[in-house]
């Protein structure tokens, strides 16, 4: 399984897709580092489909 994608991971500009059903989204704008916890939090990242979502490439 894929690890979870977090706000703590997506940099401004990056394209994110869900590899079953393809929608892409795009990160427009980063969030405030001192408003997100580290990459160990309890954020449970960004998922479709049941899967997270990946970097397109």
């Amino acid at each position: 399984m894929a690890d979870k994608i977090t706000c703590h991971d997506m940099k401004k500009g990056e394209i994110y897709v869900c590899e079953t059903c393809g929608i892409e989204l795009q990160v427009l704008k980063e969030g405030n580092p001192s408003h997100m916890g580290g990459k160990d939090s309890e954020h449970p990242g960004f998922e479709c489909c049941g899967k997270a979502l990946t970097l397109k490439k």
